[in-house]
């Protein structure tokens, strides 16, 4: 079930929205509208961007816009652009800027990752605009609030049992199985097992350099950590190799008995 949702609607602002909706002159007061209404009908976000053509986040960002600011938040005024102001993209051109920048690129040109290059090559080769320059593209996406480095429109996962697991797993932070425990487990490394100069340069008064590449004849260690969440403990393991079958082991061994483990303990 969406957590974002539209607030309950005030008599007004139901006859307000179902207006701006038949709006055939305003694609962007109609496209918001329609979000609005959707929402309170019941329909989720996902179903919600399928139908209206757009992405479950800015879905989510026009619900936040109207529950925070309520209809003004969502309605395109043309006064606003008007040409004497000092903006020089017009409302529904910036508002399509936001939308395809919290578009999956994956699906738009292939990539994973949106950069301002790609952004705006896209934006004109779709007609969009004809042209911009980065720091006002910039400038756009900032004054819409898209933060890609927060942003996960993107990091979408090809699992298709990837949600009823992010949910089940969440469910584990909120609240404690009856009878269970709460282990949680993260890897670091390699590990190189660097050399220690300290007796040296108390014999010699300097210390000894090693070349980037020197041999490692010892090897290189990875770590795992379990924090248990019900005893408050912090503990972990060095393995000498890193895959799934040791991230496994570590699992079964945290999840059966945590106090046979030491901190750390080598292998």
């Amino acid at each position: 079930m969406d957590k974002v949702v539209a607030r309950k609607l005030r008599p007004w602002e139901g006859k307000a929205l179902h207006a701006m909706k038949r709006q055939l002159s305003n694609a962007v007061n109609s496209l918001h509208a329609r979000i609005i209404l959707l929402s309170r009908g019941g329909v989720g976000n996902g179903q919600i961007a399928r139908c209206c053509g757009c992405s479950p986040t800015w879905v989510r960002i026009i619900i936040h816009r109207f529950n925070d600011g309520g209809i003004d938040a969502v309605t395109w005024y043309p006064y606003y652009c008007h040409r004497a102001g000092p903006r020089k993209f017009m409302a529904d051109v910036t508002e399509q800027i936001a939308e395809v920048a919290l578009s999956p690129p994956k699906e738009l040109i292939g990539l994973s990752v949106w950069s301002l290059s790609k952004l705006r090559d896209y934006l004109v080769e779709q007609k969009i605009l004809r042209w911009i320059s980065l720091e006002r593209l910039r400038q756009i996406l900032h004054e819409r609030g898209v933060r890609w480095r927060h942003s996960q429109t993107w990091k979408d996962s090809t699992d298709p049992e990837f949600w009823p697991k992010y949910r089940r797993v969440r469910g584990l932070y909120r609240r404690r199985p009856d009878g269970g425990r709460r282990i949680s487990i993260d890897e670091f490394g390699p590990l190189n097992l660097l050399p220690r100069h300290g007796r040296h340069l108390a014999r010699t008064g300097h210390a000894d350099r090693h070349r980037a590449t020197y041999s490692r004849k010892g090897g290189v260690r990875h770590m795992y950590g379990a924090y248990d969440l019900e005893r408050n403990e912090l503990i972990g393991q060095f393995v000498e190799k890193k895959n799934w079958t040791t991230f496994l082991a570590v699992a079964a061994a945290a999840r059966c008995c945590t106090s046979c483990w030491t901190t750390p303990a080598s292998t």
